[in-house]
C-alpha cells in the first residue's frame, strides 16, 4: 500500500495486513469496537534484515520509563543488533497498555487445546507474503501487542497473567516513523483466552498526513 496521502482502512478480525510508511509520517491503530489486541511487527522498508526487537526496545526504554500506575509506556522502538536504530516513536498512547512479547502461534493454539486454530503467525504469513518476506526471515517472534493487558507476576514463579483489554471503541496508539518502515499488523485471532476478551474484532488503521 502506498503511503502518500491520508488513508484509513480496516483490518478485518482474525486477519493481517502490511503497509509501507515513509519516514516522518505517522499512523494510528484504532479500536473499532474495543478490547481487541493489535500485534505489530516493523521492518526497515529498505533493508528487511533490520527489524524491530521487542525485548531490546523494552530494555532501552526501561531506563527512563513513563508510568501510569503499573502500566509502562514505551516511547521508542529500536531495531535489533547490530543496527540499534530508533525505528518509530510512540507519539500518543493515552491508555498506556501494551505488551512486548510473543504473538500467538500454531503451537500455542495446540497447547490451548485447539489445533489448527488460526493464530497471529498465520496473519503475519499472509500479510508479509505481499512483500516477499517469510516468517523464517523474521529475527524474533516477539512483537508489540497494542492494547494487551498482560502482566508478569513479580512474585512467586513469575506467572504471566492475561486479563481482558481495558481499551474501548475509539482508543488508539499513534506511531511516527523515524525511517522508512514496513508495518505488519495482526488483528489477533485468540478467542481462547482473555487476550481479546474471548471475542475477536476488527481494527482500523489511519495513515496520517
Amino acid at each position: 500500500m502506498s503511503s502518500s496521502g491520508s488513508q484509513t482502512f480496516i483490518v478485518p478480525k482474525c486477519t493481517g495486513k502490511a503497509f509501507r510508511l515513509d519516514r516522518g509520517r505517522s499512523f494510528r491503530v484504532v479500536e473499532c469496537e474495543g478490547k481487541q489486541v493489535a500485534s505489530l511487527m516493523f521492518f526497515n522498508a529498505r533493508n528487511h534484515k533490520e527489524q524491530f526487537m521487542a525485548e531490546f526496545s523494552g530494555g532501552l526504554n526501561f531506563a527512563h520509563p513513563e508510568r501510569v500506575g503499573s502500566h509502562y509506556r514505551v516511547s521508542r522502538l529500536y531495531s535489533k543488533v547490530p543496527y540499534e536504530n530508533v525505528m518509530l516513536t510512540v507519539t500518543e498512547n493515552d491508555l498506556g497498555d501494551h505488551f512486548l512479547g510473543t504473538h500467538c502461534t500454531r503451537t500455542m493454539m495446540e497447547v490451548l487445546g485447539e489445533p489448527g486454530h488460526r493464530s497471529c503467525s498465520d496473519n503475519f504469513t499472509d500479510a508479509l507474503a505481499e512483500f516477499g518476506i517469510e516468517l523464517a526471515d523474521v529475527y524474533s517472534p516477539s512483537v508489540l501487542n497494542a492494547f494487551a493487558n498482560v502482566k508478569i507476576d513479580p512474585k512467586g514463579e513469575g506467572e504471566v497473567r492475561i486479563a481482558p483489554p481495558r481499551s474501548s471503541k475509539g482508543d488508539f496508539m499513534e506511531f511516527r516513523a523515524e525511517m522508512d518502515v514496513l508495518v505488519a499488523v495482526s488483528a489477533c485471532p485468540d478467542d481462547l483466552t482473555a487476550m481479546n476478551d474471548h471475542a475477536c474484532k476488527a481494527l482500523e488503521i489511519q495513515i496520517l498526513d
